[in-house]
């Protein structure tokens, strides 16, 4: 069988999505020490403090296209730290002297993927002895495997999350941002050279009110 093909087929089991695709106004070398300097904690950077709230670290692996990140966090009752169960890769292309595009994509590490299965295996050993339907056994070991599988996903797709959002943050101060513009042509905007006529129509408009208000008083004397 084409290894390509079985890749290309067993992909979706354990890839995480989103793929994120962005571009920043800083040459490469500039992005990378920005998220290399991020990924330290430090006192001289507390505006990123959040990204290290319940003791969170990220390492950094590079690669011959950008680099690979892990994740995990402190477990609040115990002294140990959480798996690592992603991976997010970044690719970073130069798209001129003073921008980069990064490509951001994910997957679960090998052997956390290979956990889905540890349980489940351990289960389905016992119930294929159960003396009851075939059919069940097949149903109940099926839900047992995707229940697994959905877990390991989510807790994967979590710390993928919170890499996203890490790097984003990290370079939060060179990606171009879009601001929204009215148009000239509706209705409560002015453009320079009316707010002259603009204005004597509301002064107007106001005087003939107050007009009417004390015409309106004074036949009610």
């Amino acid at each position: 069988m084409d290894a390509s093909w079985t890749r290309r087929l067993f992909s979706p089991l354990w890839t995480v999505p989103p793929l994120v695709d962005f571009t920043v106004q800083a040459p490469l070398a500039d992005c990378s020490r920005r998220i290399a300097e991020a990924a330290r904690p430090s006192l001289n950077r507390l505006h990123l403090r959040n990204l290290f709230a319940d003791g969170r670290r990220y390492y950094l692996n590079p690669s011959p296209q950008g680099f690979h990140m892990t994740s995990n966090s402190k477990i609040p009752w115990r002294r140990a730290r959480t798996t690592q169960a992603a991976v997010l890769s970044a690719e970073l292309i130069p798209t001129g002297d003073s921008s980069t595009r990064i490509r951001l994509h994910s997957r679960m590490k090998v052997f956390y993927f290979l956990d889905t299965f540890i349980v489940p295996g351990f289960m389905a050993s016992i119930l294929v002895f159960v003396p009851i339907h075939p059919l069940l056994i097949a149903l109940f070991i099926a839900v047992l495997f995707g229940l697994s599988w959905v877990g390991h996903r989510l807790t994967a797709a979590l710390q993928v999350a919170d890499m996203i959002y890490f790097i984003r943050k990290a370079l939060e101060e060179v990606t171009p941002g879009v601001s929204g513009a009215l148009g000239a042509g509706t209705e409560d905007v002015v453009s320079p050279g009316d707010f002259r006529q603009a204005w004597e129509r509301f002064y107007n408009e106001h005087q003939n009110e107050r007009e009417r208000d004390d015409d309106s008083d004074l036949e009610a004397d």
